[in-house]
């Protein structure tokens, strides 16, 4: 509901003209027996309900001229091969995208203070004018919310603290997500807006965060092992808007900010991640807080085929085996999104190489792995060989007994 009032609202403003026309129509019609004197009224609905036929022709007319076309054959390898230095490129099922490894490296050696900035993130105008256009034609393909969100806005190297900001879930839909398509116009022989030239400079490269026009919405994810070494998998419906139809982490989605500790004192990145990552896990595994006994931060990327947005994910040890997890039901409020929670058993530990984390599961399930599950997997590679890794000797023990 908060869905559809949120696009009629944008769409109360852009027929903003029209909505004056059937004020003025409505005023005609309701004084057309009584003073002022009826030419009046009679004209004053007559001019709104031109008004707003004219306007509405125009909007549907402009409407039916926009097209929003993928660049499904886009596998950003140019983007790839500049962006080498920052880490290794992690490709799944439909995305591409890159591990962060030096700022990984930093996330496990010491905390990183957060600060939220304000005002929150506010859409740039160019963009505005594609907005109601896109939102209307993307609600109609998955289930989309317009709840405030956590955003990044700065690099976690080269800052002294992790700069976040508040968003609406729309400003991400209107900015990151346009980024893999290409707006054309009826009687343009060049796109009216180029999706590439919103993540990259003139030369190419990668846009950072701090200069970044996006939203830059913050994803959270984290792999869930139970006491018995196995990992949960989450089956995505086809309405999911993260990954439709895809198997993802044990859980995943968006930092808020109910995320954020109370105390100040604890607000850095890692603390953060964490307790979205955490939320999103007893949300899609219908979990209960005390079943989830420790979790630690194992990586961050940039998802190139989303806008290149910001992604961070986690590992979990909970205190149930994998059969109890089978036992649990989705929770109602969650089908829309999960299909099914199945536990998994991983390839041994001894094979693990973060560049090529697809083979870590089972074979059948290569094939439909999300960016942020290709991402968790690879980062996790790169944390079994820190022994300063906090859950590393406590996760082997469970994948290797």
């Amino acid at each position: 509901m908060r869905t559809k009032l949120t696009i009629w609202r944008y769409r109360l403003w852009r027929f903003r003209l029209t909505t004056v026309g059937i004020v003025l129509a409505s005023f005609g019609a309701a004084t057309a027996l009584v003073n002022p004197p009826r030419t009046v009224s009679v004209a004053a609905g007559l001019a709104g309900a031109t008004l707003s036929f004219m306007e509405t022709r125009a909007n549907r007319r402009r409407s039916e001229e926009l097209r929003f076309q993928p660049r499904e054959g886009d596998k950003y390898k140019d983007v790839v091969d500049q962006s080498a230095a920052l880490g290794p490129s992690i490709e799944s099922a439909r995305d591409v995208g890159i591990m962060l490894s030096r700022e990984n490296a930093e996330l496990r050696k010491r905390p990183i203070r957060a600060i939220l900035q304000t005002p929150d993130y506010v859409l740039p105008r160019d963009l505005r004018t594609w907005s109601l256009d896109y939102l209307t034609r993307r609600a109609k393909t998955g289930k989309i919310y317009n709840d405030r969100v956590l955003c990044l806005a700065s690099d976690l190297l080269g800052d002294d603290v992790a700069k976040l900001r508040a968003a609406r879930y729309f400003d991400f839909l209107c900015s990151n997500l346009l980024a893999p398509l290409d707006v054309w116009q009826v009687g343009r022989k060049s796109p009216a807006l180029r999706g590439r030239d919103l993540i990259l400079d003139p030369e190419g490269r990668l846009i950072p965060f701090r200069r970044s026009r996006l939203a830059n919405i913050i994803g959270v994810s984290t792999l869930a092992f139970t006491t018995d070494g196995q990992l949960l998998l989450v089956s995505q419906t086809p309405e999911n808007m993260g990954s439709p139809g895809l198997l993802a982490p044990s859980g995943s989605g968006a930092l808020e900010p109910k995320d954020m500790p109370d105390n100040m004192a604890d607000w850095t990145i890692q603390t953060i991640v964490i307790n979205g990552a955490e939320r999103e896990l007893q949300e899609e595994c219908h979990l209960e807080a005390n079943e989830i006994r420790r979790s630690a931060v194992v990586g961050h990327g940039r998802w190139i085929s989303r806008g290149a947005m910001p992604e961070f994910c986690a590992a979990t040890l909970l205190r149930l085996t994998g059969d109890q997890m089978l036992d649990r039901s989705v929770r109602r409020v969650e089908r829309s999104f999960v299909h099914e929670v199945m536990p998994v058993n991983l390839a041994p530990v001894r094979l693990w190489d973060p560049r090529r984390p697809l083979e870590m599961l089972p074979r059948k399930h290569r094939d439909a792995v999300s960016w942020p599950l290709a991402l968790g997997l690879a980062s996790l590679a790169e944390c079994v060989n820190d022994e300063s890794w906090p859950l590393r000797n406590e996760l082997i023990s469970r994948l290797t007994d």
